[in-house]
Formats: C-alpha cells, sequence, structure tokens
C-alpha cells in the first residue's frame, strides 16, 4: 500500500507540475487561464506537504509550500482525503478557506478542475495528443521519482547511495532528468549538460507503448527501440524506483 504522505507529495510536487507545461503547449487550456490571475494553496495534513498554483500572465506556476498570501487555500485534514480526491477514490472533502476580500476570486477553484480535467484527458483519454503526452509523462516521472527518493524511508536509502544524473528521453526529442546528490533528489525537465545514465526512446510511441505496458523493455532494448547507456548501476536502481512510480500512480 502506498506511503499516504509520500502520495501527497506526488501529487503536490510532480503531478500538479503538469499544469505548467499545459499552460505552455496546450490551446486548450491556454483557452481556460487566458487572462485570469488566482492562486490555490493545497495543504495535506496539519504541519503535512503544501504546494502554491498560481495563474498569472498566461502561466502556471507550482511552488512547493505557502507563496505569499493565496487567494484561497484547499486544507485537507487528513493526507488521505486530499490523495482521494486527486485520485478520483474514495472520500476526500478539503475546508476551502477564502479571505472575504478575495471571494471574487473563488472562480479559481472552477478553472482548476476544468484543468484537471483536461489533463485526464490528455493522460488517460483516447487519441491524446502524443507528443504532449509523453512530455507530460516524461515530467510526472521524473518528479515522482524525486518525491519517493525524497519521502520514502526505503528510497530515501537507496538514493543517498547515488551521485549523479539520469536522463529520460525521446532521442532528438523532449528530455528530463533526475539529479542525485547523496543528500537529495531533483527531478527537472530538459537535457543535462552529461548524463551518468541515459534511457532514450526512439520515439513518443513506444515511450508511450513501454508506459502503458504494451512493450517489454528487454524487447526493446533488444530491438533498438530503447537505448540504455552509461552509469548502469544506476540503471538498476533508478529501474525500482520506475516500478514504484507505477503503484503510486496506479
Amino acid at each position: 500500500m502506498p506511503n499516504e504522505n509520500v502520495l501527497a507529495h506526488v501529487f503536490l510536487d510532480a503531478v500538479f507540475t503538469n499544469f505548467e507545461i499545459l499552460a505552455q503547449d496546450d490551446p486548450e487550456a491556454a483557452a481556460l487561464i487566458a487572462g485570469k490571475n488566482f492562486s490555490i494553496m493545497f495543504a495535506a495534513g496539519i504541519g503535512g506537504p503544501k504546494a502554491t498554483i498560481t495563474v498569472s500572465n498566461s502561466q502556471i506556476k507550482v511552488t512547493p509550500g505557502k507563496v505569499g498570501n493565496p487567494d484561497i487555500t484547499m486544507f485537507f485534514p487528513i493526507k488521505k482525503w486530499m490523495t482521494n480526491m486527486l485520485s478520483k477514490k474514495g472520500f476526500g472533502i478539503p475546508i476551502p478557506i477564502i479571505a472575504p476580500w478575495k471571494l471574487h476570486k473563488a472562480a479559481g477553484l472552477i478553472t482548476f478542475m476544468k484543468l484537471g480535467d483536461r489533463l485526464d484527458k490528455i493522460l488517460q483519454g483516447p487519441n491524446p495528443p502524443k507528443k504532449l503526452k509523453a512530455k507530460l509523462l516524461l515530467n510526472t516521472i521524473a518528479k515522482t521519482i524525486a518525491a519517493i527518493c525524497n519521502n520514502e524511508p526505503e528510497s530515501m536509502a537507496s538514493a543517498s547511495t547515488l551521485n549523479g544524473v539520469a536522463e529520460l528521453s525521446i532521442i532528438n526529442g523532449y528530455a528530463v532528468n533526475i539529479l542525485f546528490t547523496g543528500s537529495s533528489v531533483i527531478g527537472r525537465n530538459g537535457k543535462p549538460e552529461d548524463a551518468d545514465l541515459i534511457m532514450g526512446f526512439v520515439n513518443e510511441d513506444i515511450f508511450l507503448n513501454l508506459a502503458d505496458d504494451k512493450v517489454d523493455i528487454m524487447a526493446a532494448i533488444c530491438l533498438g527501440d530503447m537505448i540504455l547507456s552509461g552509469d548502469l548501476h544506476m540503471g538498476d536502481i533508478v529501474n525500482t524506483y520506475l516500478d514504484k512510480v507505477g503503484v503510486y500512480l496506479q
């Protein structure tokens, strides 16, 4: 069973960052936030993880913790209530907190819900824009691995033995990387200057089929559809994290 504290971090620190990409790359999402300015903070449990979503100037920024004075606070007394609501599984109701002079910002919640529906449609719906879906999934994987390694005791222990950068990428396309420092793990967008481990996929179709378990990894490597090179010890550990990503995001 997933650790609820880790799962909360996965949503707040990883999944939510997909809204930044949506605002930039998806015309429907861009239309939803056009001309709107508001901020929403999600807080999971007393003293638990928080993240602030800021919509401004047709952009979305997701920041861990509290940023400024959010227009709306969605407080969940129990972490599981938040993860239930966001995963649409089980009971989950927040306590919305809005200052009286900011009631006009309440419409931001409707915009957020529409953005969530749009994200779900791209990631889980039929006939998605493949390039965008692959970009969102790569972003999710890199930042979910970071969330797991920074918060799950077992993964923290194994990650502390790693120093270097792992790259996951569509060859000649979008890339993400994961920085292991021995004391922390950071998921980042973009191709690193130098990677100790490279997991490359020849195109979006191969990557998406692998993500959907439609293709065996070893078969893909043998066929040249996936390239695995560099520090194979790091690769072995990163592969265990990939399995955990599936557990937390199932």
